[in-house]
Protein backbone atom coordinates (compact mmCIF):
# COMPACT_ATOMS: atom_id res chain seq x y z
CA UNK A 1 0.00 0.00 0.00
CA UNK A 2 2.85 2.40 0.86
CA UNK A 3 4.39 2.03 -2.61
CA UNK A 4 1.03 2.42 -4.33
CA UNK A 5 0.35 5.69 -2.50
CA UNK A 6 3.80 7.07 -3.35
CA UNK A 7 3.54 6.01 -7.01
CA UNK A 8 0.10 7.59 -7.33
CA UNK A 9 1.39 10.77 -5.77
CA UNK A 10 4.42 10.82 -8.06
CA UNK A 11 2.14 10.63 -11.10
CA UNK A 12 0.32 13.78 -10.01
CA UNK A 13 3.42 15.83 -9.18
CA UNK A 14 5.60 17.36 -11.88
CA UNK A 15 9.08 15.94 -12.26
CA UNK A 16 10.62 19.26 -11.24
CA UNK A 17 8.58 19.52 -8.01
CA UNK A 18 9.15 15.86 -7.20
CA UNK A 19 12.92 16.18 -7.46
CA UNK A 20 12.87 19.46 -5.54
CA UNK A 21 10.64 18.44 -2.62
CA UNK A 22 9.97 14.68 -2.52
CA UNK A 23 13.44 13.11 -2.69
CA UNK A 24 13.32 11.78 0.89
CA UNK A 25 9.52 11.67 1.20
CA UNK A 26 8.30 8.30 2.50
CA UNK A 27 5.40 6.57 4.24
CA UNK A 28 6.36 6.03 7.87
CA UNK A 29 3.23 4.10 8.84
CA UNK A 30 -0.48 3.58 8.10
CA UNK A 31 -2.81 3.17 11.05
CA UNK A 32 -6.47 2.50 10.28
CA UNK A 33 -7.19 5.28 7.79
CA UNK A 34 -4.43 7.64 8.87
CA UNK A 35 -1.18 7.91 6.90
CA UNK A 36 1.99 9.28 8.50
CA UNK A 37 4.53 10.53 5.96
CA UNK A 38 8.11 11.40 6.84
CA UNK A 39 10.60 13.86 5.30
CA UNK A 40 14.15 14.90 6.03
CA UNK A 41 13.63 18.25 7.73
CA UNK A 42 11.12 20.76 9.01
CA UNK A 43 11.60 23.17 6.10
CA UNK A 44 10.50 20.58 3.54
CA UNK A 45 7.66 19.45 5.82
CA UNK A 46 6.22 22.96 5.96
CA UNK A 47 6.61 23.44 2.21
CA UNK A 48 4.87 20.15 1.40
CA UNK A 49 1.95 20.97 3.67
CA UNK A 50 1.50 24.42 2.18
CA UNK A 51 2.01 23.67 -1.51
CA UNK A 52 1.03 20.02 -1.95
CA UNK A 53 -1.33 19.35 0.97
CA UNK A 54 -4.47 19.14 -1.23
CA UNK A 55 -2.86 16.71 -3.69
CA UNK A 56 -1.55 14.47 -0.89
CA UNK A 57 -4.98 14.51 0.78
CA UNK A 58 -6.69 13.56 -2.50
CA UNK A 59 -4.34 10.61 -3.08
CA UNK A 60 -4.81 9.34 0.49
CA UNK A 61 -8.62 9.57 0.16
CA UNK A 62 -8.52 7.71 -3.15
CA UNK A 63 -6.83 4.75 -1.47
CA UNK A 64 -8.28 4.79 2.05
CA UNK A 65 -11.66 6.45 1.68
CA UNK A 66 -13.17 9.90 2.16
CA UNK A 67 -12.82 9.84 5.94
CA UNK A 68 -9.07 9.14 5.79
CA UNK A 69 -6.40 11.62 6.95
CA UNK A 70 -2.67 12.21 6.84
CA UNK A 71 0.15 14.05 8.58
CA UNK A 72 3.77 14.83 7.68
CA UNK A 73 6.53 14.44 10.24
CA UNK A 74 10.23 15.12 9.96
CA UNK A 75 13.03 12.87 11.13
CA UNK A 76 14.20 13.17 14.70
CA UNK A 77 17.22 15.35 15.37
CA UNK A 78 19.85 13.58 17.40
CA UNK A 79 21.63 15.61 20.05
CA UNK A 80 24.79 13.76 21.06
CA UNK A 81 25.60 16.16 23.89
CA UNK A 82 22.40 15.34 25.76
CA UNK A 83 22.09 11.75 24.65
CA UNK A 84 18.46 12.33 23.75
CA UNK A 85 16.23 13.08 20.78
CA UNK A 86 13.69 15.79 20.18
CA UNK A 87 11.09 16.37 17.52
CA UNK A 88 9.18 19.32 18.91
CA UNK A 89 10.81 22.65 19.65
CA UNK A 90 9.82 24.95 22.50
CA UNK A 91 6.73 27.12 22.15
CA UNK A 92 8.96 30.19 22.24
CA UNK A 93 12.02 29.65 20.09
CA UNK A 94 15.33 30.49 21.61
CA UNK A 95 17.37 32.92 19.56
CA UNK A 96 20.57 31.19 18.39
CA UNK A 97 23.94 32.63 19.34
CA UNK A 98 25.80 33.41 16.13
CA UNK A 99 29.57 33.08 16.19
CA UNK A 100 29.71 34.20 12.56
CA UNK A 101 26.88 35.40 10.27
CA UNK A 102 25.09 33.13 7.80
CA UNK A 103 23.08 34.09 4.72
CA UNK A 104 19.44 33.24 5.61
CA UNK A 105 18.66 32.57 1.92
CA UNK A 106 21.05 29.62 1.89
CA UNK A 107 18.71 26.85 3.00
CA UNK A 108 18.03 23.27 1.94
CA UNK A 109 14.60 24.45 0.82
CA UNK A 110 16.10 26.95 -1.65
CA UNK A 111 18.59 24.44 -3.06
CA UNK A 112 17.81 22.77 -6.36
CA UNK A 113 18.74 19.09 -6.18
CA UNK A 114 19.73 17.05 -9.24
CA UNK A 115 22.11 14.29 -10.19
CA UNK A 116 24.98 16.78 -10.02
CA UNK A 117 24.62 17.39 -6.26
CA UNK A 118 22.23 14.74 -4.91
CA UNK A 119 24.86 12.77 -2.99
CA UNK A 120 26.29 15.95 -1.46
CA UNK A 121 22.78 17.14 -0.56
CA UNK A 122 21.92 13.88 1.19
CA UNK A 123 25.22 13.86 3.10
CA UNK A 124 24.76 17.42 4.34
CA UNK A 125 21.11 16.83 5.20
CA UNK A 126 22.06 13.82 7.29
CA UNK A 127 24.99 15.70 8.88
CA UNK A 128 22.64 18.54 9.84
CA UNK A 129 20.46 16.06 11.71
CA UNK A 130 23.35 14.14 13.23
CA UNK A 131 26.41 16.45 13.50
CA UNK A 132 29.69 14.60 13.85
CA UNK A 133 28.50 11.34 12.27
CA UNK A 134 30.37 12.10 9.03
CA UNK A 135 33.50 13.80 10.28
CA UNK A 136 35.19 15.59 8.71
CA UNK A 137 33.33 16.34 5.47
CA UNK A 138 35.48 17.61 2.63
CA UNK A 139 33.30 19.20 -0.08
CA UNK A 140 34.83 20.15 -3.41
CA UNK A 141 33.66 21.32 -6.83
CA UNK A 142 34.44 23.80 -9.55
CA UNK A 143 33.79 27.50 -8.94
CA UNK A 144 30.18 28.62 -8.59
CA UNK A 145 28.46 25.24 -8.24
CA UNK A 146 26.88 25.71 -4.80
CA UNK A 147 29.41 24.70 -2.14
CA UNK A 148 28.77 27.78 -0.02
CA UNK A 149 25.00 27.40 -0.32
CA UNK A 150 25.11 23.78 0.81
CA UNK A 151 27.52 24.45 3.69
CA UNK A 152 25.49 27.39 5.01
CA UNK A 153 22.24 25.47 4.54
CA UNK A 154 23.54 22.97 7.08
CA UNK A 155 24.38 25.81 9.46
CA UNK A 156 20.98 27.48 9.05
CA UNK A 157 19.18 24.17 9.57
CA UNK A 158 21.06 23.43 12.77
CA UNK A 159 20.45 26.92 14.16
CA UNK A 160 16.75 26.58 13.36
CA UNK A 161 16.30 23.18 14.95
CA UNK A 162 18.74 23.52 17.84
CA UNK A 163 19.46 27.15 18.86
CA UNK A 164 21.86 25.96 21.58
CA UNK A 165 24.30 24.79 18.92
CA UNK A 166 26.96 27.29 17.89
CA UNK A 167 27.86 27.41 14.21
CA UNK A 168 30.96 29.13 12.85
CA UNK A 169 31.22 29.67 9.09
CA UNK A 170 34.11 31.60 7.57
CA UNK A 171 36.48 31.52 4.63
CA UNK A 172 40.06 30.43 5.15
CA UNK A 173 41.12 34.01 4.28
CA UNK A 174 38.94 35.34 7.11
CA UNK A 175 40.40 32.69 9.41
CA UNK A 176 43.94 33.78 8.55
CA UNK A 177 43.18 37.51 8.84
CA UNK A 178 41.52 37.02 12.21
CA UNK A 179 44.54 35.00 13.35
CA UNK A 180 46.94 37.77 12.26
CA UNK A 181 44.88 40.43 14.05
CA UNK A 182 44.79 38.35 17.22
CA UNK A 183 48.59 38.01 17.13
CA UNK A 184 49.03 41.78 16.74
CA UNK A 185 46.60 42.50 19.58
CA UNK A 186 47.90 39.73 21.81
CA UNK A 187 44.52 37.96 21.87
CA UNK A 188 45.47 34.62 20.33
CA UNK A 189 43.96 32.66 23.23
CA UNK A 190 40.59 34.33 22.65
CA UNK A 191 40.84 33.56 18.94
CA UNK A 192 41.64 29.91 19.60
CA UNK A 193 38.90 29.52 22.18
CA UNK A 194 36.36 31.02 19.79
CA UNK A 195 36.82 28.26 17.22
CA UNK A 196 38.27 25.37 19.23
CA UNK A 197 35.99 25.47 22.26
CA UNK A 198 32.93 27.61 21.54
CA UNK A 199 32.06 26.32 18.07
CA UNK A 200 30.02 23.11 17.79
CA UNK A 201 30.13 23.24 13.99
CA UNK A 202 33.12 24.70 12.15
CA UNK A 203 32.82 25.34 8.40
CA UNK A 204 35.91 26.59 6.56
CA UNK A 205 35.25 27.70 2.98
CA UNK A 206 37.76 28.23 0.15
CA UNK A 207 40.51 26.25 1.89
CA UNK A 208 42.68 26.56 -1.23
CA UNK A 209 43.41 30.16 -0.22
CA UNK A 210 45.80 28.81 2.43
CA UNK A 211 48.13 27.33 -0.19
CA UNK A 212 51.54 28.74 0.70
CA UNK A 213 50.30 30.18 4.03
CA UNK A 214 52.30 27.96 6.41
CA UNK A 215 51.45 29.74 9.66
CA UNK A 216 47.72 29.70 8.96
CA UNK A 217 47.91 26.02 7.99
CA UNK A 218 49.55 25.18 11.31
CA UNK A 219 46.89 27.10 13.25
CA UNK A 220 44.11 25.42 11.27
CA UNK A 221 45.71 22.01 11.86
CA UNK A 222 45.53 22.43 15.65
CA UNK A 223 42.02 23.89 15.45
CA UNK A 224 40.96 20.95 13.27
CA UNK A 225 42.34 18.47 15.78
CA UNK A 226 40.64 20.17 18.74
CA UNK A 227 37.25 20.23 17.00
CA UNK A 228 37.53 16.66 15.72
CA UNK A 229 38.71 15.18 19.02
CA UNK A 230 35.79 16.85 20.79
CA UNK A 231 33.41 15.00 18.46
CA UNK A 232 32.18 18.22 16.91
CA UNK A 233 31.46 18.64 13.22
CA UNK A 234 34.05 20.12 10.89
CA UNK A 235 33.44 20.85 7.20
CA UNK A 236 36.04 21.93 4.66
CA UNK A 237 35.07 23.40 1.27
CA UNK A 238 37.47 23.65 -1.65
CA UNK A 239 37.62 24.15 -5.41
CA UNK A 240 39.93 21.14 -5.71
CA UNK A 241 40.49 17.71 -4.19
CA UNK A 242 42.71 17.22 -1.11
CA UNK A 243 45.45 15.76 -3.32
CA UNK A 244 45.42 18.89 -5.48
CA UNK A 245 46.07 21.22 -2.54
CA UNK A 246 49.70 21.80 -3.40
CA UNK A 247 52.03 23.09 -0.70
CA UNK A 248 49.71 21.87 2.08
CA UNK A 249 51.50 19.82 4.72
CA UNK A 250 50.92 16.08 4.31
CA UNK A 251 49.48 15.80 7.83
CA UNK A 252 46.82 18.38 6.92
CA UNK A 253 45.96 16.51 3.71
CA UNK A 254 45.64 13.27 5.69
CA UNK A 255 43.17 14.98 8.05
CA UNK A 256 41.02 16.03 5.10
CA UNK A 257 41.07 12.48 3.73
CA UNK A 258 40.16 10.76 6.99
CA UNK A 259 36.47 11.60 6.65
CA UNK A 260 33.97 11.76 3.83
CA UNK A 261 35.01 13.38 0.54
CA UNK A 262 32.03 14.75 -1.41
CA UNK A 263 31.91 16.24 -4.90
CA UNK A 264 29.43 18.54 -6.64
CA UNK A 265 29.53 18.01 -10.41
CA UNK A 266 28.46 20.41 -13.14
CA UNK A 267 24.66 20.61 -13.46
CA UNK A 268 22.88 19.58 -16.64
CA UNK A 269 21.04 22.15 -18.75
CA UNK A 270 17.79 20.81 -17.31
CA UNK A 271 19.09 21.42 -13.78
CA UNK A 272 20.29 24.91 -14.75
CA UNK A 273 16.82 25.81 -15.98
CA UNK A 274 15.40 24.65 -12.64
CA UNK A 275 18.03 26.74 -10.85
CA UNK A 276 17.09 29.72 -13.01
CA UNK A 277 13.44 29.30 -12.11
CA UNK A 278 14.34 29.18 -8.43
CA UNK A 279 16.32 32.43 -8.77
CA UNK A 280 13.31 34.08 -10.40
CA UNK A 281 11.00 32.69 -7.71
CA UNK A 282 13.16 34.15 -4.95
CA UNK A 283 13.31 37.50 -6.80
CA UNK A 284 9.52 37.34 -7.24
CA UNK A 285 9.65 38.03 -10.96
CA UNK A 286 9.16 36.17 -14.24
CA UNK A 287 11.22 35.57 -17.37
CA UNK A 288 10.07 33.18 -20.06
CA UNK A 289 11.40 29.64 -20.22
CA UNK A 290 12.49 30.40 -23.78
CA UNK A 291 14.93 32.98 -22.40
CA UNK A 292 16.14 30.60 -19.68
CA UNK A 293 16.81 27.95 -22.32
CA UNK A 294 18.86 30.50 -24.23
CA UNK A 295 20.86 31.41 -21.11
CA UNK A 296 21.76 27.83 -20.22
CA UNK A 297 23.21 27.34 -23.70
CA UNK A 298 25.79 30.00 -22.77
CA UNK A 299 26.34 29.65 -19.02
CA UNK A 300 27.16 26.34 -17.39
CA UNK A 301 27.38 27.20 -13.68
CA UNK A 302 24.73 28.52 -11.27
CA UNK A 303 26.85 31.53 -10.27
CA UNK A 304 27.30 33.02 -13.74
CA UNK A 305 23.71 32.11 -14.62
CA UNK A 306 22.61 34.04 -11.53
CA UNK A 307 24.55 37.11 -12.66
CA UNK A 308 23.06 36.98 -16.14
CA UNK A 309 19.52 36.63 -14.79
CA UNK A 310 20.02 39.58 -12.45
CA UNK A 311 21.08 41.69 -15.44
CA UNK A 312 17.88 40.78 -17.29
CA UNK A 313 15.78 41.48 -14.20
CA UNK A 314 17.40 44.89 -13.81
CA UNK A 315 16.65 45.75 -17.44
CA UNK A 316 13.05 44.54 -17.09
CA UNK A 317 12.56 46.66 -13.95
CA UNK A 318 13.96 49.71 -15.70
CA UNK A 319 12.07 49.39 -19.00
CA UNK A 320 9.12 47.16 -18.12
CA UNK A 321 9.82 44.62 -20.85
CA UNK A 322 11.91 41.59 -21.63
CA UNK A 323 11.96 39.43 -24.75
CA UNK A 324 14.28 36.85 -26.24
CA UNK A 325 15.72 39.36 -28.72
CA UNK A 326 16.43 41.87 -25.92
CA UNK A 327 17.98 39.12 -23.80
CA UNK A 328 20.18 37.98 -26.68
CA UNK A 329 21.49 41.50 -27.24
CA UNK A 330 22.01 42.14 -23.53
CA UNK A 331 23.79 38.85 -22.95
CA UNK A 332 25.90 39.25 -26.08
CA UNK A 333 27.18 42.56 -24.73
CA UNK A 334 27.32 41.21 -21.18
CA UNK A 335 29.91 38.65 -22.31
CA UNK A 336 32.00 41.37 -23.95
CA UNK A 337 31.66 43.96 -21.20
CA UNK A 338 32.51 43.30 -17.58
CA UNK A 339 30.72 46.36 -16.18
CA UNK A 340 27.31 45.52 -14.69
CA UNK A 341 24.35 47.70 -13.79
CA UNK A 342 25.62 47.77 -10.22
CA UNK A 343 29.10 48.92 -11.25
CA UNK A 344 27.63 51.54 -13.56
CA UNK A 345 25.43 52.74 -10.69
CA UNK A 346 28.53 53.47 -8.59
CA UNK A 347 30.18 55.20 -11.57
CA UNK A 348 27.17 57.46 -12.15
CA UNK A 349 26.85 58.27 -8.44
CA UNK A 350 30.50 59.36 -8.40
CA UNK A 351 29.89 61.67 -11.37
CA UNK A 352 26.71 63.15 -9.93
CA UNK A 353 28.18 63.85 -6.50
CA UNK A 354 31.67 64.86 -7.63
CA UNK A 355 33.59 62.15 -5.80
CA UNK A 356 35.31 58.87 -6.68
CA UNK A 357 33.82 55.38 -6.83
CA UNK A 358 36.33 54.32 -4.19
CA UNK A 359 35.02 57.01 -1.79
CA UNK A 360 31.42 55.82 -2.22
CA UNK A 361 32.49 52.26 -1.41
CA UNK A 362 34.71 53.36 1.47
CA UNK A 363 33.81 53.97 5.11
CA UNK A 364 33.92 57.77 4.71
CA UNK A 365 30.95 59.55 6.25
CA UNK A 366 31.24 63.05 4.85
CA UNK A 367 27.82 64.52 4.12
CA UNK A 368 28.12 64.46 0.34
CA UNK A 369 29.43 60.87 0.09
CA UNK A 370 27.01 59.55 2.68
CA UNK A 371 24.10 61.12 0.81
CA UNK A 372 25.32 59.66 -2.50
CA UNK A 373 25.42 56.20 -0.88
CA UNK A 374 21.86 56.50 0.39
CA UNK A 375 20.58 57.57 -3.03
CA UNK A 376 22.42 54.67 -4.65
CA UNK A 377 21.11 52.13 -2.15
CA UNK A 378 17.54 53.29 -2.60
CA UNK A 379 17.86 53.19 -6.39
CA UNK A 380 19.33 49.67 -6.26
CA UNK A 381 16.45 48.51 -4.08
CA UNK A 382 13.50 50.18 -5.80
CA UNK A 383 14.67 50.42 -9.41
CA UNK A 384 16.96 47.40 -9.79
CA UNK A 385 14.99 45.18 -7.37
CA UNK A 386 18.07 44.17 -5.40
CA UNK A 387 17.68 42.81 -1.88
CA UNK A 388 19.11 44.61 1.13
CA UNK A 389 21.80 41.94 1.50
CA UNK A 390 22.80 42.25 -2.16
CA UNK A 391 22.99 46.03 -1.71
CA UNK A 392 25.14 45.55 1.37
CA UNK A 393 27.65 43.57 -0.67
CA UNK A 394 27.77 46.23 -3.41
CA UNK A 395 28.33 49.14 -1.00
CA UNK A 396 30.37 47.19 1.59
CA UNK A 397 27.83 47.93 4.30
CA UNK A 398 26.08 45.80 6.90
CA UNK A 399 22.51 44.67 6.41
CA UNK A 400 21.27 46.87 9.26
CA UNK A 401 23.04 49.90 7.79
CA UNK A 402 21.35 49.38 4.42
CA UNK A 403 17.92 49.01 6.03
CA UNK A 404 18.43 52.20 8.04
CA UNK A 405 19.53 54.19 4.98
CA UNK A 406 16.58 52.95 2.92
CA UNK A 407 14.16 54.03 5.66
CA UNK A 408 15.70 57.50 5.79
CA UNK A 409 15.26 58.02 2.03
CA UNK A 410 11.75 56.53 2.15
CA UNK A 411 10.73 58.93 4.92
CA UNK A 412 12.22 61.90 3.06
CA UNK A 413 10.26 60.98 -0.07
CA UNK A 414 7.05 60.71 1.95
CA UNK A 415 7.74 64.23 3.19
CA UNK A 416 7.94 65.38 -0.45
CA UNK A 417 11.70 65.91 -0.71
CA UNK A 418 12.10 67.16 -4.29
CA UNK A 419 15.91 67.08 -4.19
CA UNK A 420 15.94 63.33 -3.66
CA UNK A 421 13.26 62.83 -6.32
CA UNK A 422 15.32 64.77 -8.83
CA UNK A 423 18.47 62.80 -8.04
CA UNK A 424 16.60 59.52 -8.47
CA UNK A 425 15.05 60.73 -11.72
CA UNK A 426 18.45 61.76 -13.07
CA UNK A 427 20.04 58.49 -11.96
CA UNK A 428 17.24 56.57 -13.64
CA UNK A 429 17.92 58.40 -16.94
CA UNK A 430 21.65 57.70 -16.75
CA UNK A 431 21.26 53.99 -16.00
CA UNK A 432 18.69 53.64 -18.78
CA UNK A 433 21.07 55.32 -21.22
CA UNK A 434 23.74 52.86 -20.12
CA UNK A 435 21.37 49.95 -20.76
CA UNK A 436 20.15 51.32 -24.09
CA UNK A 437 23.69 51.96 -25.25
CA UNK A 438 24.45 48.27 -24.78
CA UNK A 439 21.20 46.76 -25.94
CA UNK A 440 20.03 48.70 -28.99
Amino acid sequence: MEKKILNALKERISRQNWESWFLDFSVKKIENKHVVFEVGNIFIKDRLEQKFGKIISKVVRDFLGKDSSFEITYKEIKNDNLGSTKTDGPLIKKKPLLITPLNPKYTFQNLIVGEFNRFAYNVFLEASKNPGYYNPIFLYSGVGLGKTHLAQALGNYILETDPDMKVAYLTSEEFMNEMIISIKKGTTEEFREKYRKKADILIIDDIQFLIGKKAAQIELFHTFNAIHEAGKQIIICSDRTPQELKDFHSRMISRFQMGLIVKISKPSKYDLIRIGKKILELKETEISEEILEYLVQIYDTPRVLHGAILKLIAYKNLFGEMSLSIAQTLISNYKKETKSFEEQLITELAKMFDCSSEEILSSKRTKNISFARKIGMYFANKYLNLSTREIGKIFNKSHSSVVQNLKQIENSLKDGNLIIKNYLRELDKRIKRFAEGKSV
